[in-house]
């Protein structure tokens, strides 16, 4: 091979590192932009949600995801009151209407209807600890 055809390859995989690396960088970045996203939208979620129950004293989000096909946002959580007796359950939050949807009652003696007005403690899906 010659000299020509060595510095076309080697310019080749320069390229294709740069581009590799680049697009990388993007996606995690992305990745995190989503993160993000998701977070505010699970705290909007939990401020709906001390509008619906009272008592509320925390809640753990243990999943939470969008469902593409009706374009609400699925979550779901375990809620403890203030008494420290809690119950587990899955909730629609409608995004563009920031209310949430119809529940299914678990355990009525902990999912009493009310608002809650102190601060709850939130545990969201990423595991980060916040208050609402």
């Amino acid at each position: 091979m010659n000299k020509k055809w060595i510095i076309v390859i080697i310019s080749f995989l320069l390229m294709a590192a740069i581009i590799g690396t680049g697009g990388k960088i993007y996606m995690d970045k992305r990745t995190e932009q989503n993160e993000e996203e998701k977070i505010k939208i699970e705290k909007k979620s939990i401020e709906a949600l001390k509008e619906r129950y009272a008592n509320i004293k925390s809640v753990e989000i243990i999943e939470s995801s969008i469902d593409k096909k009706t374009g609400a946002f699925d979550i779901n959580i375990k809620m403890t009151n203030k008494e420290n007796e809690s119950v587990d359950f899955t909730y629609p939050f409608w995004v563009e209407e920031n209310e949430i949807g119809a529940i299914l009652a678990v355990d009525r003696n902990i999912q009493v209807k009310g608002q809650t007005t102190n601060k709850v403690q939130v545990t969201y899906s990423n595991k980060e600890k916040g208050e609402v």
